[in-house]
């Protein structure tokens, strides 16, 4: 472990002249009934982002005048390319004001009693999503310790999104719960499917993958979900954790459209982090059967088999529309026609995966 330097007299009056200059002075707006958010404090030196994070500074937040002798604290995610883009502040002060309870904002006394093929197919669609929902809180969860202070507006949002995931957890668990159904099976196909983007060690990479890709994904199966979704408490649900995730999946494409703008040959390292996931699912091809049954009941109103067939079209009709959808979202990210296609193809591999 590295030793500090030995230790020194305390003066009263250091001389701080040969460390730099602070920005005593310089006033944040204040924005008469808005608040100060953190747009508001974007000036001077702290509102000069680096496009690499000075190195020997420790914890130090941006701005500050830093002593010589800090220790290296060893962050991994040190250049603004790799996480930041001008949308964070925004995004942050949106998560603050859109947080929500799981106890007290869900209608939980008016889910009513459901015939028991629907019921069964609620809980087992609830646990899948609960799965999911794990690696979109422990991936942000991992990166937060790895982002240098110089990027601290990145920490908080991810903190944010920590918090979300911990939210849907909790309410697609009670959902399950809730009707006396419980959680359902779980599928090897998906768990290998999550394991391949938690063992991301890449920050670029794997937020692509998460907050773009996979969210992106998430976000038009959780729509899909609430359409067909056979009570106004499971639809309530569906609704509030939508909002939250249309947040994370703003920011995967606002860091992707503004890396593309700096550096359009990005393009090559986004899709080389869907071929390296797509090489790990191909081992693993295949569609979960419980969520595959589930969906079909759901948007078939029932287990007859008319009801099934014409809910696992209405399933595979989703599946053809969610596959443009994700081009249509690549694009709008920056990235080439060919290369949305390719991606989204790429993430298809293993089945159906969301996230």
């Amino acid at each position: 472990m590295d030793q500090p330097p030995p230790r020194r007299t305390l003066i009263q009056n250091p001389d701080t002249t040969t460390w730099g200059e602070t920005d005593w002075g310089i006033a944040a707006a204040k924005l008469a009934g808005d608040g100060v958010k953190l747009d508001d404090l974007l000036l001077g030196t702290y509102g000069d982002i680096p496009d690499e994070a000075p190195p020997d500074h420790g914890l130090t937040p941006r701005g500050a005048v830093v002593e010589p002798n800090m220790p290296d604290f060893g962050f991994r995610v040190t250049r603004k390319q790799d996480c930041w883009c001008d949308e964070v502040p925004d995004l942050y002060e949106r998560a603050k004001n859109e947080q929500w309870d799981a106890t007290h904002d869900i209608p939980w006394n008016k889910l009513p009693e459901l015939p028991e093929d629907i019921e069964r197919a609620v809980c087992q669609i609830m646990t899948f999503l609960v799965e999911n929902e794990y690696v979109a809180l422990a991936i942000p969860a991992k990166f937060i310790p790895q982002i240098d202070p110089h990027y601290t507006e990145v920490s908080l949002l991810l903190a944010t999104q920590v918090k979300d995931e911990a939210r849907h957890i909790e309410v697609y668990t009670k959902r399950a719960l809730a009707n006396g159904g419980g959680l359902q099976y779980v599928s090897s196909t998906t768990q290998w499917a999550l394991k391949s983007l938690h063992s991301q060690n890449n920050y670029l990479k794997s937020s692509f993958l998460l907050h773009l890709l996979g969210e992106g994904t998430f976000l038009e199966l959780l729509k899909f979900i609430e359409d067909i979704a056979p009570d106004p408490v499971t639809r309530e649900i569906l609704v509030r954790t939508r909002q939250d995730e249309a947040r994370h999946v703003a920011y995967g494409v606002a860091h992707a459209r503004q890396l593309l703008n700096e550096d359009p040959s990005m393009a090559e390292v986004l899709q080389e982090a869907a071929e390296e996931r797509s090489s790990f699912l191909r081992a693993t091809s295949g569609i979960n059967p419980f969520v595959q049954r589930a969906l079909g009941i759901l948007a078939g109103g029932g287990t007859s088999e008319e009801q099934f067939q014409a809910g696992l079209e209405r399933v595979r009709d989703f599946y053809r529309r969610l596959h443009q959808t994700r081009i249509n979202r690549l694009m709008v990210a920056g990235l080439p026609e060919p290369t949305a296609r390719r991606i989204s193809e790429l993430h298809g591999v293993g089945g159906q995966a969301y996230m």
